[in-house]
């Protein structure tokens, strides 16, 4: 029983990493990707990542990260990719674990990759 729990989770992890997008190509796409998860961090995840405060410093952070794509070439559709990408990451996620974990990986790796 326990053997078939342990294959049950693996599975479901690998099905997360399978939907992950790929590696970002360049340093724009990079910066339009933390722009994205910034905003979905702000939006999705503000109860769980320190509240309107917390939301209001990842605003700002994507804010940054656009500001970055856009000097890097971005465009607007450059953009609305990213978010679609890390949207449908997070949705993912967020099916196969809680929300509130979802969100403290997202929250994580946009932190992580940010500094």
């Amino acid at each position: 029983m326990m053997e078939i729990r342990g294959i049950t989770v693996l599975g479901m992890c690998m099905l997360v990493v399978a939907c992950a997008p790929p590696p970002p190509a360049n340093p724009m796409e990079k910066h339009a990707r933390l722009a994205a998860g910034a905003e979905i961090a702000a939006r999705q995840c503000a109860g769980y990542a320190g509240g309107y405060d917390g939301a209001r410093t990842m605003r700002q952070d994507a804010n940054r990260n656009i500001t970055l794509a856009r000097n890097l070439g971005a465009t607007d559709d450059d953009l609305t990719r990213a978010r679609k990408a890390v949207q449908t990451t997070f949705d993912t996620t967020v099916v196969w674990v809680s929300k509130q974990e979802a969100c403290n990986q997202l929250v994580s790796s946009v932190a992580w990759e940010s500094s």
